[in-house]
């Protein structure tokens, strides 16, 4: 059968039109799995360097971390956490003003997420924490406090910043709402800064202020009752006001609560004393407190230097020998006491007490030690419990 060519010009185009169709899909297609091979592999290779930068961070290997995270950012410029981890990276190598920039640059982009955000601003104001860049590091802070008002290093981070700047009542409230996010008390923090406060408002000068100091040294002895400061500036506060007998008690209250720092006081007890005029007081309480298992060792010596200063060395030399009894390691103890016994020439007395004294520190020093790790004992092992490596430990 005969096509006339109407017809035979319609099918052409129309296999023409087909062919190119065709040709453009699998084109397309082609090029869409040349594309998916090419992301697949960058994907691979941002993988790798990834891996081997946290393997090189692992091994504290800055450096050579450093140089594989740029890598990756390289491939794929829009990877957020790997521009803050290397921002945190060069902070920490001390390079706060490339830090600054990266993380002000993630800040900048306009498709952050939310979370993303309050981390680049949590980086930037520990970058100007570090920087010394006070201000700065306190506005960045507030802003990610603004996002987050529960981040609890953000409150860490602008808790420091403020004892920086001498700002005690802003840190005291920072402190108290950290504790309130994490459940996490510090009352020796919190004592301290009571202290601070209390101490700006003694230079005020009224009575009132005065009165509200006082109140500020009893909030901290309350919430810590080890603070040995906060039972000096108590005693102080009281000894300005008259009141003798209440600072006595402030100045004395240490030697039951925190033992090992109650030779701090003795000076302030004295005063209080003389001023009362009562001596004998102060010695009836030295002794009984030097007499006392839990007596510091420094407790110990001032008082056989303030007997000594009173002529009563055979009562001083009796009081560091009970010393030396109780803690016979105590160089200062033992040094003391031989300089006690010299000048009574008890010459063989005081090489026994010398004698004593190095037995017990040699008893307690470690003889080898492993050349590899540093790891110290006072027996051989042939593998290091530390390192593990065998046969490295040297005597010492």
């Amino acid at each position: 059968m005969a096509i006339d060519l109407p017809h035979l010009i319609g099918w052409s185009a129309l296999a023409v039109t087909v062919s190119a169709v065709i040709f453009r899909a699998a084109y397309r297609l082609g090029r869409d799995a040349e594309s998916r091979y090419h992301e697949k592999l960058e994907k691979h290779r941002e993988s790798a360097f990834y891996y081997k930068g946290l393997n090189y961070l692992l091994s504290d290997e800055q450096d050579k971390a450093i140089e594989e995270f740029i890598k990756v950012v390289r491939i794929n410029s829009e990877t957020v956490e790997i521009h803050l981890s290397l921002g945190n990276l060069f902070r920490s190598r001390g390079e706060v003003g490339r830090a600054i920039r990266i993380h002000q640059n993630i800040i900048a982009r306009p498709t952050l997420s939310a979370v993303h955000r309050t981390s680049a601003l949590y980086a930037l104001a520990e970058d100007y924490r570090q920087g010394g860049f006070v201000d700065r590091a306190v506005e960045a802070c507030r802003l990610v406090l603004s996002v987050d008002p529960n981040h609890a290093k953000t409150l860490s981070s602008l808790l420091m910043l403020h004892e920086s700047e001498g700002k005690w009542d802003l840190a005291l409230q920072v402190l108290q709402r950290y504790k309130r996010v994490t459940g996490s008390p510090d009352p020796r923090r919190e004592a301290h800064l009571l202290l601070r406060i209390g101490q700006e408002q003694m230079s005020g000068g009224a009575p009132e202020d005065e009165e509200s100091a006082i109140d500020r040294f009893r909030s901290a002895v309350r919430i810590f009752p080890g603070c040995v400061e906060g039972y000096r500036l108590l005693g102080e506060a009281q000894l300005h006001q008259g009141r003798i007998g209440a600072a006595i008690s402030s100045f004395s209250t240490p030697q039951k609560t925190r033992p090992s720092h109650f030779f701090l006081m003795v000076d302030s007890l004295l005063k209080a004393y003389t001023d009362q005029e009562d001596l004998r007081g102060f010695e009836k309480l030295m002794v009984k407190a030097v007499n006392t298992p839990s007596a510091s060792t420094r407790l110990i010596i001032l008082w056989s230097r303030h007997l000594e200063e009173k002529g009563r060395i055979d009562e001083a030399i009796e009081i560091l020998k009970n010393g030396v009894q109780q803690h016979p390691g105590a160089v200062g103890l033992a040094r003391q006491l031989i300089l006690m016994l010299s000048r009574r020439n008890r010459w063989q007395d005081a090489v026994g007490v010398a004698e004593r004294c190095l037995d017990h520190q040699l008893s307690r020093q470690p003889i080898f030690q492993c050349s590899q790790c540093g790891f110290k004992a006072q027996d051989i092992y042939w593998q290091c419990p530390q390192c593990h490596h065998w046969d490295t430990m040297e005597p010492l």
